[in-house]
């Protein structure tokens, strides 16, 4: 087999294994209809062995995860990062994304070392997108809160109760505010206390400033006063809070961007003196001083990461 035929079929299963793990935490979870019930037919579908077989693999994860207790990708995790699938349907297609990159490492690489390092890396990838998309959906949250507060104490004040008020303001809101405030409003309907489930939408958010909401309505339920106006002040000093915090990360931003370069140059320089003197790099894995120093470069690089993503990550 040629090189660039082996080339082309290791793309080939890299790309089947990136979009496994794809519609695992991005895909559609709207149900299907069958033609037959739009039809109108009686008779019962019948499901194909594909679908059969994929059924009864998710099942059996989902008894091996609830029979050994430690699940890798937990509910609040996936809930928190907007997927909206079992843990078991997560898993499995994660399951499917490192079978097609063993194979596509095995073909590539040619050596079982490269091929488990592969499907090692579908796991670590899955993980560190669903803390990406938590991340930014918890500040899309934040950023979304200080108009929503308004809308609030306006719908508040044209004579609407405060969870009519927020039911009403999560039908037009955008996620992920509409989500938690569906989540809250139902909550409270099947007979929760309001504030509880307030209090555990801004832990789950991360927000501390939902949780002021939260206690401020707590205070005014206890206290009485006027709602409207502690509302109205609450989304000023946090309209205040997002200013100093959109300010201090203006005045980070330009470290991050020399971490970003800083971290790409090794790479980048690696790809390059590969591409410009093929075999230039086979030092570093081919004799033992060299993967000792590349294990090392590895762990450095490592630290030297999260030691500046400390320095230029500001808490407000």
């Amino acid at each position: 087999m040629s090189s660039s035929t082996t080339l082309i079929i290791g793309i080939v299963l890299v790309a089947c294994a990136v979009a496994a793990v794809a519609y695992a935490l991005f895909g559609s979870t709207a149900p299907r209809i069958s033609k037959d019930r739009r039809r109108g037919s009686t008779a019962v579908p019948s499901e194909p062995l594909g679908g059969r077989i994929y059924k009864m693999f998710v099942d059996a994860i989902d008894l091996l995860l609830r029979q050994g207790g430690w699940v890798p990708f937990r509910a609040a995790e996936l809930e928190g990062a907007g997927v909206h699938r079992p843990a078991s349907v997560v898993l499995s297609w994660i399951l499917i994304g490192s079978v097609g990159a063993f194979l596509a490492g095995f073909v590539v690489l040619g050596g079982v070392l490269g091929a488990l390092l592969s499907a090692a890396a579908v796991p670590v990838v899955a993980k560190l997108v669903l803390r990406r998309r938590t991340s930014k959906r918890r500040r899309k949250f934040e950023n979304q809160l200080d108009s929503t507060l308004r809308i609030l104490a306006s719908a508040m004040r044209a004579g609407q109760s405060l969870t009519m008020a927020m039911a009403s303001v999560a039908k037009d809101a955008e996620a992920p505010m509409s989500e938690e405030l569906h989540r809250v409003v139902n909550e409270n309907r099947v007979g929760r206390d309001l504030v509880e489930a307030m209090l555990e939408s801004a832990d789950r958010m991360h927000s501390e400033d939902f949780r002021w909401f939260a206690e401020a309505v707590a205070v005014q339920r206890d206290t009485g006063g006027n709602l409207n106006d502690i509302i109205d002040v609450v989304a000023e000093t946090i309209r205040d809070r997002s200013e100093i915090r959109a300010k201090v990360d203006a005045y980070a931003s330009e470290g991050r961007a020399s971490m970003w370069v800083l971290m790409s140059l090794p790479v980048a320089l690696a790809i390059l003196y590969s591409f410009i003197r093929p075999g230039y790099m086979n030092p570093l894995v081919e004799t033992t001083i060299g993967r000792i120093l590349f294990g090392s470069s590895v762990i450095l690089y490592g630290l030297g990461y999260l030691w500046m993503k400390s320095i230029v990550d500001v808490k407000v």
